[in-house]
This record gives C-alpha cells, sequence and structure tokens, in this order.
C-alpha cells in the first residue's frame, strides 16, 4: 500500500474520532488543554514517527503537548520516572507506548489518581495487572501484534518453501523483542504459528530486546549453532538489520530469508538491496495523530472503545522496489 494511502486512511478514521472534538482557540487567554506523550527509543524512527503524528494532530486540534522518551526500549524504570515528571508538567491527560507492559501500571495508577486520562498506545498494558492496581485505560490505541508478526512470518516461510523445493524441512531462527512484553509476546506467538503452519522448524530463539548490536550478536551465534538456516524472522527492523549484517558477515546473502516488523528506512533499503524480503507497516504517525484524538475525548468525558484498532500491512521487497 503506499505511504499516501496511509495518509488518507488516518485521516478518515480520524476525522470520525474527532466529531465533536475540535475545539476553537479558548477566549480570554485561557490556557489550551496540555496533553503528555510518553513514548520508548528515541533513536527509532518508528517512535520518531510516532512523535510526529501526535505533534501534528494536536497543533490541528490547538493542544499543547509535551514529549518524552526514552533511549532504550529496556528501560522501563526511567519510563516511569517520566510519567512523574509529566504529572508535576501538569499535563491533563497522558498518552504512552510502554516499555514494560506491568511495571507502566504503578506510576499510571498514581496518575489516574491525579485525573489524568491514560491513552494507551503501540504496546498494551498488562490487563491483569491493571485490574489488580485499579488502572482503568480510556483506550487501547494499537495494531494486532499476532496477526502482523503471523502474516510477514508466512510470507517468509512461503519463501524458504519455495527456495529450498518440495519436500525439505527448513529450519528458521526467531529474534525476540523483550520477552514478558506484551507486543514482543503477541509477535513471537505470531511467528511460531506462522512457522509450525508452514510445517517449518525453529531451531534456535532469542531475545535481542529490539536492540540492533544484540540482535547482531545473537544471531551470529545461532547461525554458527545452526549453519543451515534458511531464514530469521525479526520481530522489528532494528533487530532485522542485525541480523543481515551477521548473515553478511557469513557471506550468506541472499542464501537467508530476513523479514521484520516497522517498515522503518533502514529496512526498505535493505530490502531494495535485496538484504531482506518484507516488514509490517503499522503506521506510527497513526497511533501518535489517534492518542491526541483520543486523549482530548476522554477529558470532554466522552466515552471511548476498549481498542481502537489500527490496520497493519505486509510490505514486501516488491513492493518497495515498485515504490509502495
Amino acid at each position: 500500500m503506499k505511504r499516501t494511502a496511509w495518509i488518507v486512511l488516518a485521516a478518515m478514521i480520524g476525522t470520525a474520532l474527532a466529531a465533536g472534538c475540535k475545539s476553537e482557540p479558548q477566549p480570554g487567554g485561557k490556557q489550551k488543554v496540555r496533553v503528555g506523550l510518553i513514548y520508548k527509543a528515541t533513536t527509532n524512527p518508528f517512535f520518531q514517527a510516532m512523535e510526529k503524528g501526535a505533534r501534528e494532530k494536536a497543533k490541528e486540534l490547538g493542544a499543547g503537548i509535551e514529549v518524552s522518551g526514552i533511549e532504550s526500549e529496556s528501560d522501563a524504570d526511567k519510563q516511569a520516572d517520566l510519567v512523574r515528571i509529566m504529572l508535576n508538567r501538569q499535563v491533563q491527560a497522558i498518552i504512552i507506548a510502554p516499555a514494560s507492559s506491568v511495571g507502566i501500571v504503578t506510576p499510571l495508577a498514581r496518575a489516574q489518581e491525579a485525573k489524568v486520562p491514560i491513552i494507551n498506545i503501540d504496546n498494551r498494558i498488562n490487563k491483569e495487572e491493571a485490574a489488580k492496581q485499579g488502572l482503568k485505560v480510556a483506550t487501547f490505541i494499537g495494531p494486532d501484534n499476532f496477526e502482523g508478526a503471523r502474516k510477514v512470518g508466512a510470507y517468509g516461510c512461503d519463501l524458504i518453501k519455495k527456495k529450498l523445493g518440495e519436500g525439505k524441512k527448513g529450519k528458521v531462527i526467531v529474534l525476540r523483542g523483550i520477552d514478558g512484553v506484551e507486543n514482543a509476546e503477541a509477535r513471537r506467538r505470531g511467528f511460531e504459528a506462522a512457522v509450525q503452519e508452514a510445517g517449518l522448524e525453529i531451531a534456535a530463539s532469542q531475545s535481542a530486546e529490539w536492540d540492533t548490536a544484540k540482535a547482531q550478536t545473537a544471531a551470529s551465534a545461532m547461525l554458527s549453532a545452526n549453519p543451515d538456516t534458511a531464514g530469521i524472522l525479526c520481530a522489528n527492523d532494528k533487530m532485522a538489520l542485525g541480523a543481515i549484517a551477521a548473515v553478511r558477515a557469513r557471506g550468506d546473502i541472499g542464501k537467508v530469508i530476513v523479514v521484520g516488523y516497522d517498515n522503518i528506512d533502514l529496512a526498505r533499503d535493505a530490502m531494495k538491496r535485496g538484504e531482506m524480503q518484507a516488514t509490517v507497516e503499522q503506521n506510527p504517525a497513526m497511533m501518535g495523530s489517534l492518542g491526541v484524538e483520543c486523549a482530548l475525548k476522554a477529558l470532554k468525558g466522552e466515552a471511548l472503545p476498549e481498542v481502537t484498532p489500527v490496520p497493519t500491512q505486509l510490505i514486501t521487497a516488491e513492493d518497495v522496489k515498485a515504490g509502495r
């Protein structure tokens, strides 16, 4: 799907959600509504796009926005501190893409006690822990990570089967996100389902915590232990880039199928070069935009659905080469 089509889709969904939400500048010099966006991995283009979408929507709707993020996706403690900082900045709603699905619940519950509604985007907060601490998220905005991973995993497995030929059971390795985090676990399950459905074998699976360097190290070790690996399924594109580096070091570019998740520009470049075969678009800009819209609706006391879905789209190397 062309990126312009995603913009049109975002606008269509946004119009529906924003009905009754947009407001004119307030008279008498009153301070505008201020929302806070907290995300993870400030160096990841995926979250940079999320921030851009949120800022653009806040400007469109006349809202103020404070944005903070952590450098490493594994630094859940620092992200918890950012929640407290946002409260000190007196934001009226918090939009958050949590690094930890469980660890973030306590600080968010405190924010809720201060009458600050919580909009959960990208990575879903753990329902059991939220119920235990009485946290009621206004809505979750994000994709079906299981289905997205199953989709790209199935595509990669199909390529492997075609490459190996009839009757050969190929081996794949999996690079997981941070264990215990909701989106990482959903993508792991999606990959496992795709491999099982294809009749292939997972030779090894390891967490690289969404990180490129860690993924290169892990992939190198797993490839050495399993030199007949036919494919690598990566739970995000940054890890896919690390996997590609490991494959390249072995002189196996073109021999090992690599797929990822997020559709960042560096992954698209790798697909143009034939180093990577597919990824998943889950439109982070739309998540940021919808996060702002839903935050403003929550502040007006409007009911929101439990889940505000964001669609996923399989992006293949052929799509990228064709400019899609």
